[in-house]
């Protein structure tokens, strides 16, 4: 659909008059410009405007379809490529370099950790630096973005796109790891010194946290942050190229809501790790007033507790899991968040539904648990 027609399609849906369409067409070109276009999962041909004018098709003329323009003007949160780029820049120099520098002074008392050059340029900095294993938790960890921007402190032998580590990957990132040891030392690394002593695990949004830890009644640990650390706790693969003790594994995810990093924090220090310890980091916190919630966003929750607009095929194995209908998001999270690349499915299922359901999403979901019928 060209823009001139479905924004003739807007006006006509919400009844605007000549004004009040010349007004909010500059407003929305702006929102369209600026973030809105640049989602990844519009059919072909579709843009942010057209999507609109289809999505507000579906509610009530009137006070429905004016609560649910009023939510996109106000409410909604679009987090674009070009500003989760600028968090994966962030990651290293504000959640890891600082532990390193910390940690290579603490191993001498003539470096002072207020010297940064000093202590970077130090035998034990480049050492733990090089002793830094970088693995994703999924594709949206950017690692291969998190890597260039890091060229000089970062070597693509020590990351890895995701943690199901090969036996033949780990071996190779043995063999490399003792060779650039072997020059920051001017010696043959000793055995316990060829391992990785760090563990950095990168991930792109959390929302609710289950799916990186959770636990069951009887305490049986579950998620990837768990799954890992099996891993780790082996003696070969992932688990044979890392330190015996002192291994401190970091996750760091680059945007969360509170709701997530409140889950997560209570239940890390729970999770054994008999070779360390293990640390969570935000980049970037989403603040708790994110959460659509009563009675500000009273209008938005009212049109998405209608039956008319919700799927129950959207409430599947899957999302039982998160305890509570996906209506409100998976978890109960009520986010009004939309990724670049995909609408988490912690948002209000207003939001992402998918085109396999009987409601309109305003930015269609794609899930990786697609059923075929």
């Amino acid at each position: 659909m060209k823009k001139e027609l479905a924004e003739a399609l807007l006006a006509k849906i919400m009844g605007w008059t000549d004004a009040e369409k010349a007004a909010e067409r500059a407003r929305l070109e702006s929102f369209a410009a600026y973030k809105y276009d640049e989602y990844q999962q519009f059919s072909p041909g579709r843009r942010f405007v057209e999507s609109l004018a289809l999505w507000l098709l579906q509610f009530e003329a009137g006070a429905e379809r004016e609560s649910a323009y009023a939510f996109v003007r106000s409410r909604l949160v679009f987090i674009s490529a070009a500003e989760m780029n600028h968090l994966v820049e962030l990651a290293f120099p504000t959640k890891i370099r600082p532990r390193l520098i910390i940690d290579a002074a603490a191993d001498s008392a003539d470096l002072d950790p207020h010297r940064l050059k000093a202590v970077m340029a130090s035998e034990a900095y480049r050492a733990r630096q090089r002793r830094t294993l970088i693995l994703g938790l999924s594709d949206g960890a950017r690692t291969d973005q998190f890597r260039r921007v890091n060229p000089l402190e970062i070597s693509h032998e020590q990351v890895f796109h995701a943690y199901d580590v090969s036996n033949v990957k780990a071996e190779t990132m043995v063999t490399k790891l003792k060779k650039d040891l072997e020059q920051i030392y001017g010696r043959p690394p000793k055995d316990d010194e060829a391992t990785f002593q760090y563990v950095v695990l990168l991930d792109d949004f959390t929302a609710s946290g289950t799916s990186y830890i959770r636990e069951d009644d009887d305490v049986v640990w579950d998620g990837k942050i768990p799954r890992i650390i099996r891993q780790l706790e082996a003696h070969e693969g992932l688990g044979g190229v890392i330190a015996a003790k002192g291994v401190r594994v970091i996750v760091v995810i680059y945007v969360a809501a509170q709701q997530a990093a409140e889950h997560i924090a209570k239940r890390l220090p729970k999770l054994p790790f008999s070779k360390g310890t293990i640390e969570f980091e935000i980049v970037h916190a989403l603040s708790a007033k994110t959460r659509l919630c009563e009675p500000a966003d009273q209008a938005i929750l009212d049109l998405a507790s209608k039956e008319s607009y919700f799927d129950q095929k959207a409430d599947d194995e899957h999302g039982a899991v998160g305890g509570a209908s996906k209506r409100y998001g998976y978890a109960d999270c009520r986010l009004p968040v939309i990724l670049d690349h995909n609408t988490p499915n912690n948002s209000i299922f207003l939001l992402w539904a998918e085109d396999v359901h009987n409601v309109r999403g305003l930015f269609p979901r794609v899930s990786r648990h697609r059923k075929f019928e």
